[in-house]
């Protein structure tokens, strides 16, 4: 199995690709079942990374950005978001924003070509109005545009679109397709391509990065929350299988009330049975963060090949599980995930108890921890 199994053309033209964490995921909480299902006893609570990235064009050397994270003042986002933060139901302190930690990281504002957004909400748009007017603004068409204070419960302010350069991608303008999604071909070289993933939101997208000739990051943007909701599936299993030890723990480890019904009723058998288990164990929380829960089930099962292929790695924007492979230390550089072995460490990682995302047994939530 390669890269060329999804439908991506060949390229020699590649760009870097460096990982920032916009927040501390010990200090960050929402419902989890706003965003997954089930929920098991004492993970009420969803504690998460945000994660940003920095693109830069080896050819050409510019440097584009891909979602830009949250903004420090959370009272300046939507309404429905800025109540719940007073609240206590949406919990995100930000020490340094995205362009603060570019500044951190010798990377001046200014010289960041285009902003990505994956999508229109709160904790991945960030503050578009800290880039100068030359940043263009590139989002999928779709994506609700209407702005505040013209339209009182909008996604966005005026200062996020005013004076700059809108780029809507329409992905119908395009006959260009990789893993089943509408594709657009970003430099024009293979190296970066958008891919149109619905459900989430409208105007969803993720990017596909070629980091070496033939390797790719696939950025998931919140296509899915939790690699639960992609792992595992048989083909997963052909081409990672699952540790001997990591077997026989997750007998005893993983609750099955805190997992999804098996689409293969054998494995609803006491205990858990990972090596027969060929389904998700998590699903789309309906009348939450998902705008469309069947569209985004049908997108996390194209993104499913994608987990399963070898020449890729899939970071989701939330991916807790990554954050002892890739880190702990941000920024990242992520372009030599596949010499250094990150992806045989990170496709079952969420199933290993010490693990910030194993979040599939029984136990009491502690306050602060």
């Amino acid at each position: 199995m390669s890269f060329t199994d999804l439908g991506i053309p060949p390229s020699t033209a590649t760009v870097s690709v460096t990982a920032f964490n916009a927040v501390d995921p010990r200090t960050v909480s929402v419902l989890a079942n706003t965003l997954m299902k089930p929920v098991g006893a004492g993970h009420e609570l969803f504690r998460f990374p945000i994660f940003t990235f920095l693109i830069t064009h080896a050819a050409s050397g510019r440097r584009v950005l891909f979602d830009l994270g949250v903004r420090k003042d959370l009272e300046n986002t939507a309404p429905a978001v800025a109540a719940d933060v007073r609240a206590g139901l949406i919990v995100m302190p930000v020490e340094r924003d995205f362009v603060e930690q570019l500044g951190d990281y010798g990377v001046e504002a200014g010289s960041i070509s285009a902003a990505i957004w994956s999508h229109a909400h709160f904790d991945h748009i960030g503050d578009v109005s800290k880039f100068r007017a030359s940043t263009d603004l590139v989002f999928g068409v779709g994506t609700p545009c209407e702005t505040r204070p013209s339209h009182p419960h909008a996604m966005l302010m005026e200062s996020d679109l005013a004076g700059r350069n809108l780029v809507p991608i329409a992905f119908d303008e395009s006959s260009l397709q990789i893993g089943g999604f509408k594709a657009h071909d970003y430099f024009g070289d293979g190296s970066l391509y958008l891919l149109d993933v619905p459900g989430h939101l409208s105007g969803h997208m993720c990017a596909l990065t070629r980091v070496t000739p033939t390797s790719f990051l696939f950025l998931g943007g919140d296509a899915a929350h939790h690699v639960g909701m992609l792992r595992p599936t048989a083909a997963l299993h052909r081409a990672f299988p699952a540790p001997p030890a990591l077997l026989t723990s997750t007998k005893r480890s993983v609750a099955l009330t805190a997992i999804a019904p098996a689409s293969n009723d054998t494995t609803d058998a006491k205990p858990f049975d990972l090596a027969a288990r060929t389904s998700p164990l998590l699903d789309v929380a309906e009348g939450g963060y998902y705008e469309d829960a069947p569209t985004s089930r049908a997108s996390i099962a194209l993104i499913s090949a994608f987990d399963a292929n070898p020449d890729v790695l899939v970071v989701l924007a939330h991916d807790e599980s990554l954050l002892e492979i890739v880190g702990p230390a941000f920024p990242a550089k992520l372009d030599g995930w596949k010499e250094r072995g990150w992806k045989e460490r990170a496709v079952w990682a969420f199933l290993e108890e010490g693990n910030a995302a194993f979040r599939f047994g029984d136990k009491v939530e502690v306050e602060g921890v």
